[in-house]
């Protein structure tokens, strides 16, 4: 049956509803419709209803801008309590329960789109044992369970990123004398000759047929072209503020990534670094900070560290898409390049080829691996040995000229 609407009111804005005495908002958090009443209105009229509109419009900013705070907006919330209960009691924990306990956990320890890819990965973990109890799955099942995912076409990364989720979930059983084993501390990983992964990087003459492959899209172009040779991965390139530039001294200081549409400092504290700009990406760069210079700064939230502290800044973004202003996220990023890459006539690969490129061109020319690892913003040369640095045959200096230049020999070659 259909709500009687106050005198003057044709329509209900967009998600406002009367419940019984109350006015309710509705709106999408985490994937999924809520539903919560407005218990502080207690006249349902045109001026509560405009409230209720407003509050709803407040909170999807929020949401979009990943700073809403649900307890502060409805602090007597059945859904918010019934997410803060205590988990049951241990004996009869099923999977779907320790799922969500786990979750619980990551969701506060973990970076948002850590949190989310884990939340995805456990979808198959219940598939295949909602309603069983932990106590109840045997450490061969849960082997074919993970022959079963292989066998169906999931790659080895994904099959340990699954079991990631089911490890965690053991984990916390047998913390808690749920079980007397954990069957899992005696399955391993998923291993592949494919586990390590190469750079695949751009050369000189590919870097030029980038920069004009679209003169319609210069901008966009040259941003990549300067990351080819200043290195930084895509989530830091996108987060770079002119206060981060330092044209004098001829610098570019990492402070934030953007991560799944949120701004975050990097996790590892090395890779908040000070890198030098190498002769063509400073040149590049006077060219982005001039184009920049009438761009208003906008305020933005940081999640710190520890994936709950918040600091406000505000930023001066470098980097916008040329065909809207707006700025770039990873999917859109990785969209535009493929198509980019197809006008330049180059064989794809993914836009983060970029920062290989900058250490494979290095160490192609002899700088050393030290160097390019601390640019990198890694805290020893194993990350570079053993994911970045590829040999570039073609763009690569004679050793013997030199050698023959630091021994004083130039003038008799």
């Amino acid at each position: 049956m259909k709500e009687k609407l106050p005198p003057g009111i044709d329509a209900l804005p967009t998600g406002v509803e009367i419940n019984g005495n109350l006015l309710r908002i509705a709106f999408m958090f985490e994937g999924e419709r809520r539903r919560e009443p407005l218990r502080n209105v207690t006249k349902i009229n045109k001026a509560s209803i405009n409230y209720a509109d407003n509050k709803r419009r407040t909170i999807l900013a929020e949401i979009k801008e990943n700073r809403f705070d649900y307890a502060a907006h409805f602090p007597d919330s059945k859904w918010l309590k019934a997410q803060q209960e205590e988990p049951k009691a241990p004996a009869a924990r099923t999977v779907d329960e320790g799922i969500d306990n786990w979750l619980r956990v990551a969701k506060v320890k973990k970076a948002h789109s850590t949190y989310l890819n884990y939340k995805s990965k456990s979808e198959h973990v219940r598939k295949k044992f909602t309603g069983r109890t932990i106590a109840s799955i045997t450490k061969s099942e849960l082997e074919l369970f993970q022959a079963e995912l292989l066998t169906s076409g999931f790659k080895p990364k994904t099959v340990n990123d699954i079991f990631t989720v089911v490890r965690g979930v053991w984990a916390d059983a047998f913390s808690d004398e749920i079980v007397k084993l954990n069957p899992l501390e005696r399955i391993e990983n998923i291993q592949s000759d494919n586990d390590t992964e190469f750079a695949d990087p751009f050369t000189r003459a590919e870097i030029e047929r980038i920069a004009i492959a679209d003169p319609e899209r210069v901008e966009d172009s040259r941003m990549i072209v300067f990351n080819c040779w200043a290195g930084l991965s895509l989530s830091e390139l996108i987060a770079v503020g002119s206060d981060d530039v330092d044209l004098v001294a001829g610098t570019l200081t990492v402070r934030r990534a953007q991560v799944a549409g949120e701004f975050k400092v990097p996790k590892e504290k090395a890779r908040i670094r000070t890198i030098e700009l190498i002769a063509p990406a400073l040149e590049l760069m006077k060219a982005i900070m001039a184009d920049a210079a009438n761009i208003e700064p906008v305020q933005i939230t940081v999640v710190q560290r520890d994936n709950i502290t918040k600091k406000h800044e505000r930023v001066r973004f470098l980097f916008h898409r040329s065909t809207s202003g707006l700025l770039w996220n990873g999917r859109v990023l990785s969209e535009w390049f493929t198509d980019h890459l197809r006008k330049a006539g180059i064989r794809h690969r993914g836009a983060n080829q970029a920062r290989h490129t900058f250490a494979s061109q290095a160490l192609s020319s002899y700088v050393p691996i030290e160097w390019v690892a601390r640019q990198l913003g890694h805290s020893d040369t194993t990350m570079v040995r053993k994911h970045y640095g590829r040999w570039i045959s073609s763009d690569t200096k004679s050793m013997a000229d030199i050698v023959s230049k630091m021994m004083g020999f130039s003038d008799m070659r």
